[in-house]
């Protein structure tokens, strides 16, 4: 594929898909200015790797967030060499609501945190993110039938969580 066509390909996969990728960055970020730059960051790898663009759209989209995940993968290591301190703080910031942000979704963001990080991870790219099983596998490096047990388990734990949270409501997805 020519640099031209490729990089028609990553233009209109970000015109389509951008905000999603942008979503999945503010959902796994403490502010929203991190989750800019997240995005910044995999926009400029998905650009110097143009080349690697499938032609599909389907495969284009999940091509896109597979370059988000790596490039968050590589923040969170870069964020672990950071004090205790200054990593407590990020936690601790990230399970703040924000202007728009009921208390509900701060007590299921929270809920989701303190899941293991496989099972959180699952969560967040089937419900917020709109992946289906099969993707998400294909995403992590997984089978589908170890995603499926992984959301079977995550919702049980979230559903255990989040009972006395709501008063008895069953509100775990």
């Amino acid at each position: 594929m020519s640099g031209t066509d490729s990089g028609a390909l990553l233009e209109q996969c970000v015109r389509d898909h951008g905000a999603d990728v942008f979503r999945y960055w503010r959902r796994r970020t403490a502010t929203t200015a991190d989750a800019a730059d997240g995005y910044g960051e995999t926009l400029l790898t998905a650009w110097r790797v143009r080349q690697k663009i499938p032609g599909d759209p389907t495969a284009a989209r999940m091509w896109l967030f597979t370059v988000g995940r790596n490039v968050l993968r590589n923040d969170r290591r870069v964020s672990a060499r950071r004090s205790a301190a200054v990593r407590r703080l990020r936690d601790h910031m990230s399970t703040l609501p924000t202007a728009d942000e009921p208390e509900e979704a701060v007590a299921v963001r929270a809920a989701i945190d303190a899941l293991a990080p496989d099972l959180g991870e699952v969560i967040r790219l089937t419900y917020w993110d709109g992946f289906r099983s099969d993707e998400v596998a294909q995403l992590i490096g997984t089978s589908p039938s170890t995603v499926r047990k992984r959301l079977v388990e995550a919702r049980a734990l979230l559903r255990e969580s989040l009972v006395d949270e709501f008063d008895g409501v069953d509100a775990a997805p």
